[in-house]
């Protein structure tokens, strides 16, 4: 009829009982065991990035929970496992169970792993000292994929284009725009250019409204064959032969205006649905070449695509109002579009991008023994668009743990910690005909819990009974308890003679007996 859990609701061990809740169809009264109000400071959460670079400013958030104070201010410092203080933050104490937001900052000078110390000051009279701490460790990596910014005329698409880019926290951008006879301003400080850059230095070149007959840099084609990324974008001038000849997408001087629906034709990226505003503005297009990848069109005229030419690649896009096509699509759906695609056009361009076709990630790297560590994966395929269909699965602790695919491209799984110590976790599987493995995750599993053990955790005691149409009460409540009547049934069976199957019945062994006693000679 139901089930009785009597439990303080600090899950540390096994599967979620909330899954396990669901696979069962009855109902589940509980019973929460514990104090409902506790004096305690903890430490529910650390949040910071998989990786940095050197001479970012990388975030580090903190959620802490504090209950059981009538008044006063916590403090929590941050440092360096060799004891270095780095900063301390403060947050009110309170007397109902709350969490606070704490935000740090921590700027890498070098490549390399650094260990990090989270401490809360004791406070008085705490339940629990042990989850006052938090160790952790950043990994910086030695240099971002490099790109360069050039335009011959400075419009309301650069301030989009490179606010774009520059969010992206992979990538080093320098910009420049070209102001008349060989002079040349840095967009970024205003200055003039005196030299231009070597193109040898930067991964991947962004040309945004150019003139090709006209730019600085005659040897553009045979960088894009060493394997230079180039991103065409907008209207263009001076398309001569030797452009037509490596550009995806063949056009011609002049912008054509109108209403332009784009029709998705390859998705790439964030472009996956035809659920996109209008453009309004299209360089001329004429068509495309035989062994170009055609991403999108407008009006049946390929508009977005790319072509490999030698050890690089370049990505067209043939829209004039990119910036304006961005601000639509966020003031209508809220969508970050030129962030996502650019960034992933700059990967998936970039001889040095190293843009992996499984990539596997975690919330965060540091969890408790005995934890459920949930992780996620994406695939995709050659052209670094989301790939569904792989069979894949996670090697953790010399297990290997399948893969549920949840969406296209995108995987699930999950397994419990069940020792502790270091653990480096990573994805193997196939994907149509191709083996393919992702990236390694370093994980350190320590004896932290991180609930504490002395409280009653009501949200998930309350969760749990409402998804099993039972409910919940605190333990005093339990001699209270009334056991739904129980339905006797009873059921008498009886034999009705006069049906005809029993004279049929009676009948023959009426003759089965008579047949035996002929044998034996019975009279």
């Amino acid at each position: 009829a139901l089930l009785i859990l009597i439990t303080d609701g600090n899950h540390n061990f096994g599967p979620s009982p909330l899954t396990v809740a669901r696979e069962i169809n009855t109902p589940i009264h509980v019973y929460g065991v514990g104090e409902e109000q506790t004096r305690d400071v903890s430490i529910i959460d650390v949040k910071y990035p998989d990786y940095s670079y050197p001479g970012d400013s990388v975030p580090i958030e903190v959620i802490v929970e504090s209950g059981g104070f009538e008044s006063g201010i916590g403090e929590m410092m941050m440092q360096l496992a060799s004891g270095k203080k780095l900063a301390t933050k403060t947050f009110s104490l309170s007397n109902i169970t709350a969490r606070h937001k704490l935000d740090f900052k921590y700027v890498p000078n070098e490549p390399g792993e650094m260990q990090f110390n989270i401490q809360l000051t004791p406070e008085a009279n705490e339940i629990s000292y042990d989850n006052n701490k938090y160790d952790f460790s950043l990994r910086t990596l030695p240099e971002k994929i490099k790109v360069l910014y050039y335009t011959d005329h400075l419009s309301f698409n650069t301030k989009f284009i490179l606010g774009s880019i520059r969010e992206d926290g992979n990538l080093s951008v320098s910009s420049i725009a070209h102001l008349g006879t060989k002079r040349y301003q840095n967009i970024e400080s205003g200055k003039q250019v005196t030299a231009l850059p070597d193109l040898r230095q930067f991964d991947v070149l962004i040309l945004d409204n150019v003139n090709l007959e006209r730019l600085p840099w005659p040897n553009i084609p045979e960088r894009i064959g060493e394997g230079l990324g180039v991103i065409l974008i907008g209207p263009v001038e001076g398309m001569d032969a030797m452009w037509q000849k490596i550009t995806p997408i063949n056009t011609i001087s002049g912008i054509v205006q109108g209403d332009f629906q784009l029709d998705i034709i390859e998705p790439f990226s964030v472009l996956i649905d035809n659920k996109n505003p209008p453009v309004r503005s299209l360089g001329r297009v004429v068509d495309a070449k035989g062994d170009a990848v055609i991403i999108a069109r407008a009006n049946n005229a390929p508009v977005i695509g790319y072509r490999a030419n030698g050890r690089g690649k370049m990505f067209q896009i043939s829209i004039g109002d990119l910036g304006t096509w961005h601000f639509v699509q966020q003031g209508l759906r809220e969508r970050d579009l030129l962030h996502n695609l650019l960034g992933d056009a700059v990967r998936f361009l970039s001889p040095r991008g190293e843009h992996r076709r499984l990539v596997l990630s975690s919330q965060h790297v540091d969890y408790a023994w005995g934890e459920t560590i949930d992780l996620t994966l994406q695939s995709y395929d050659r052209d670094f668009r989301p790939a569904g269909g792989g069979d894949f699965y996670l090697v953790a602790d010399g297990k290997q743990i399948p893969f549920y695919e949840t969406e296209r491209g995108a995987y699930e799984a999950s397994f419990v910690a069940e020792r502790m110590g270091k653990m480096q976790v990573l994805a193997q599987g196939q994907l149509s005909s191709e083996t393919l493995t992702s990236n390694g995750l370093d994980l350190e599993i320590t004896a932290r819990s991180r609930e504490s053990e002395y409280r009653t955790n009501r949200p998930l005691l309350q969760q749990l009974a409402e998804i099993t149409n039972g409910e919940f009460s605190s333990i005093d409540e339990l001699p209270e308890i009334k056991l739904p009547d129980t339905q006797i049934m009873r059921v008498s069976r009886t034999m009705n003679f006069n049906a005809p199957y029993v004279y049929c019945i009676i009948f023959i062994l009426l003759v089965v007996d008579w047949i035996i006693r002929r044998r034996q000679g019975v009279t």
